[in-house]
């Protein structure tokens, strides 16, 4: 492998070269032509020096009980033929392999060798995710610490299409802040949305109870504090998009369910191209990007998600 080049952090703020050397791209779906890719898709793979794809033998569990993993094999050597055929059609330096053994274990190999500075992963759509996808994406990105981008495609080889605004999450934390910056270098010159999302204070009829109905007031200042707080937020986090390249806008929303469902709600509201999130936020009022909302969102999303943690885009080889 040759050593990497210069780090995206020392390019400008404003420099849209993302700096990724090598791309591993995880693929248990493939589109059924090249033009299918989503823009967002497109574009990560044509920043990528070098991108090698990964097509894992993904058996369900009675393929396994009955011994039958050879179809799924064979599935996984077309796929990788199809996939290579689109990667060298746009231009792509490809390579790639049909490995076999455990989705985690395969990944794992290909990281120790192959050392991505970002992984892209191909899945089928949620209703026909097969049992070895669950929760794939978080393993993937708890274990590797790496960029990961994700897209989802229908057993007909079709993706969701949409070229609208980006969807950039911000909680004013260090990872959200990170995200945007690395979104800039990634697909500089996009319009795009920052979202903060603000949950209220429970109601006064859970406490009127206790005799707290003089604290009316002070459930109305707190909920007025924490929209106020938002709205700061999403213009703080606008000013970060903005430096980094992109058109952006302030979106502060009061979530009226699950943050995670918020989220998604605004980007199919205005057909965002992607999402974008840090992988850990902050706790308490300002909690929007812990965990359990990303993880949520990649599942729930039906358009490219990517999820990044904090100043590792090079921690796949720290080890080497």
């Amino acid at each position: 492998m040759s050593s990497p080049q210069g780090a995206a952090s020392d390019a400008p703020a404003t420099n849209p070269t993302p700096g990724i050397q090598r791309l591993l791209f995880v693929s248990d779906a493939a589109v059924a032509d090249v033009d299918e890719l989503q823009p967002a898709v497109r574009a990560i793979i044509d920043a990528a020096i070098e991108v090698y794809v990964l097509t894992p033998t993904l058996p369900g569990r009675l393929a396994w009980l009955a011994d039958d993993v050879d179809r799924f094999r064979h599935y996984a050597d077309e796929r990788l033929d199809t996939v290579l055929s689109h990667m060298h059609a746009i231009g792509a330096d490809a390579a790639g392999a049909a490995a076999r053994g455990s989705v985690m274990t395969v990944i794992a190999d290909a990281v120790t060798e192959f050392e991505p500075d970002h992984i892209l992963i191909a899945l089928h759509i949620s209703d026909h995710a097969n049992w070895q996808e669950r929760r794939l994406i978080e393993h993937v990105e708890n274990r590797f610490r790496l960029p990961v981008t994700t897209f989802a495609v229908d057993l007909a080889g079709h993706t969701p299409t949409a070229d609208g605004p980006l969807l950039l999450c911000y909680d004013g934390s260090e990872d959200a802040k990170h995200a945007i910056q690395y979104a800039g270098r990634l697909l500089g010159g996009r319009d795009a949305l920052v979202v903060t999302v603000w949950q209220p204070t429970p109601t006064l009829g859970s406490f009127a109870f206790a005799g707290a109905t003089d604290s009316m007031f002070d459930f109305v200042e707190v909920n007025r504090a924490a929209a106020d707080l938002g709205g700061r937020l999403a213009r703080d986090g606008v000013r970060i998009a903005q430096q980094a390249g992109l058109h952006a806008e302030p979106v502060a929303v009061e979530a009226t369910g699950p943050v995670w469902k918020t989220i998604v709600d605004i980007a199919d509201r205005h057909d965002v191209a992607t999402i974008v999130m840090g992988s850990r936020g902050l706790t308490g009022l300002q909690s929007m990007l812990l965990g359990s909302v990303s993880n949520a969102i990649v599942h729930h999303a039906d358009r490219p998600t990517l999820v990044i943690r904090q100043s590792t885009q090079h921690a796949g080889r720290s080890s080497h």
